[in-house]
């Protein structure tokens, strides 16, 4: 499996790669306590339900509710 954050074999996959462009990111220490609102009682259902039953249990609005709080932990992971 290709490893992007691998800076040799990256090397190794393209030889016209500049090693010195690209760092590995760092957002966040493993560990850390990570603080996302709830937006509503339908996102709360949807995690609960997705946690429960699996994320295939969840009808097209359950899914835009979890995706809506993926996109909120990303920003709060990566500040962006």
């Amino acid at each position: 499996m290709f490893n992007p954050l691998n800076k040799s074999y990256t090397e190794v996959i393209n030889p016209f790669s500049d090693n010195n462009t690209y760092d590995v990111p760092t957002y966040i220490k493993p560990g850390t306590k990570v603080t996302v609102a709830i937006d509503s009682r339908e996102q709360e259902i949807s995690i609960l339900a997705a946690y429960d039953y699996g994320i295939e249990a969840l009808n097209e609005e359950g899914r835009e509710q979890l995706n809506r709080l993926i996109a909120d932990l990303k920003v709060a992971i990566t500040g962006r």
